[in-house]
């Protein structure tokens, strides 16, 4: 049964939807992040030796 969203929910579901999806993704970004810095195993000279 379908059942139509009223602009109340709508606007409801913008608000506390957009900020959250929002502070997952800043939550993401770091945790990538740091995990990149835990695995670094090269200096940036050494990195840079290697890609040429």
């Amino acid at each position: 049964m379908n059942v139509p969203v009223t602009t109340h929910e709508l606007v409801l579901a913008l608000v506390i939807g957009i900020p959250a999806a929002f502070a997952l993704g800043r939550m993401s970004h770091r945790v990538t992040w740091f995990r990149a810095q835990a695995e670094q195993k090269y200096s940036l000279p050494e990195f840079m030796r290697g890609e040429r």
